[in-house]
């Protein structure tokens, strides 16, 4: 039994101790533990069916935007108490539905220790308002007694904090703001320094439970402070500066879109730039980062986990934004190398008169800094080898496409 209550209730020493268990975020008798109350963790109403079949219900999204009240994003542990290994089924149901269906979410991940891995796809079972999966859990004592079960591949903030905090020596680790909760919000800045070098600004969108955005900063970061011969030339031509997590209190919290105060912040993002008083402290923080750093190209980069989109999608800003034909011409060609990397699709275009995109942080920074933008969303059915390869060619084929284009040497 220690052994389950040190692994999911006193946390791994580096995770955030904010989500508070009220009597609903765990299950525990002399068999089993399931819980959400740790960092990120998503489900309340934790409960046994009976036998081995337990359930919870999705936490749903605070505040009064578009996705209040809706509950998607899962992140539950589960420790085994048993002697021996047992097999166990849980039914995740939304608090409220989005009109969407559990259909379109056909996979899960489970991390066991530090490492990621897909469910097999046939211990998921789906409907319209539930999902259910079957895990499996090593006797009590084995390294796999104890599984983190998610639909996004979680990544609690404070590891993000501490990777960062790795790389201080290869790179320039900055705080560029704070969340409305106090937390701070930091850049890792890669490759030149002088204030005119031509800059690549990457970071996670404001949607806290789309975690891949994170490990593509954490892959492109790790690939650049290698010992590859064509990152080493991306670093001594380019600063590549990255922000893997701009909405640290929803991460926190297991949010799915919001932050802090019930905002949804990836679609207030012109209030920022707008200078507006109301605009929410993360999009503040991350506008005056883009200012001043004045990038050639942003990406805003976001995870998708619908099975009805055929793998990585591109959500585009129509590149006629654009005030002249050589920035035109060389955005076009950076997309169509994107679109050409394997599992990597067009899905929509957004311009001042078509798409619901206007008020996100990728629109201003195309119509107000002059930058190339668009938002890359990897897929999280892949496992992260994949992700990593796909998140990594994009930065070679956005780079190599800058350098080839006359005069870019």
């Amino acid at each position: 039994m220690e052994l389950a209550v040190s692994i999911l209730h006193r946390y791994d020493p580096r995770w955030e101790d904010v989500r508070r268990d009220d009597g609903a975020l765990a299950y525990e008798d002399d068999e089993i533990l399931i819980a959400t109350d740790f960092e990120g963790g998503n489900g309340t109403g934790i409960g046994r069916f009976g036998g081995d079949d337990f359930g919870l219900v999705l936490e749903a999204d605070p505040g009064d935007h578009r996705f209040a009240g809706v509950g998607y994003y899962v992140c539950f542990g589960v420790a085994n108490k048993r002697p021996s290994a047992r097999s166990i089924r849980v039914r995740m149901r939304t608090r409220v539905h989005s009109g969407e269906s559990w259909h379109d979410h056909r996979h899960m991940i489970v991390r066991l220790g530090g490492a990621w891995r897909q469910l097999d796809r046939g211990d998921i079972r789906t409907n319209r308002e539930d999902l259910e999966v079957t895990l499996r859990l090593g006797a009590a004592g084995r390294p796999d007694a104890t599984l983190f079960v998610s639909n996004f591949h979680w990544w609690p903030g404070s590891e993000r904090d501490a990777w960062l905090d790795t790389l201080g020596g290869r790179g320039r680790v900055r705080e560029i703001g704070s969340s409305h909760e106090g937390r701070a919000i930091r850049a890792l800045e890669i490759g030149r320094t002088e204030p005119d070098a031509p800059t690549v600004v990457i970071a996670q969108t404001t949607q806290p439970s789309e975690m891949m955005a994170a490990h593509a900063c954490r892959f492109i970061a790790e690939h650049l402070v290698g010992d590859d011969e064509a990152a080493a030339e991306i670093c001594a031509r380019f600063r590549v500066c990255l922000v893997p997590n701009t909405n640290p209190d929803g991460t926190a919290r297991g949010h799915g879109v919001a932050d802090a105060r019930g905002h949804f912040p990836y679609f207030e993002a012109d209030l920022a730039a707008q200078g507006d008083p109301a605009a929410t402290a993360e999009n503040r923080a991350l506008w005056r980062y883009l200012r001043e750093q004045r990038p050639w190209l942003f990406w805003e980069w976001h995870s998708n986990n619908w099975f009805r989109r055929p793998g990585h999608v591109l959500l585009r800003y129509r590149s006629s934004l654009a005030g002249d034909p050589a920035t035109r011409s060389l955005w076009d060609a950076v997309e169509q190398r994107l679109l050409r990397l394997p599992n990597t699709f067009h899905e929509s275009f957004c311009s001042f008169d078509e798409g619901p995109y206007q008020p996100s942080m990728g629109f201003q920074a195309v119509t107000r800094l002059g930058a190339i933008s668009c938002m890359i969303k990897q897929h999280e059915k892949y496992d992260l080898d994949e992700s990593r390869a796909h998140a990594v060619a994009c930065l070679h084929a956005a780079t190599s496409t800058w350098l080839a284009r006359p005069g870019g040497r």
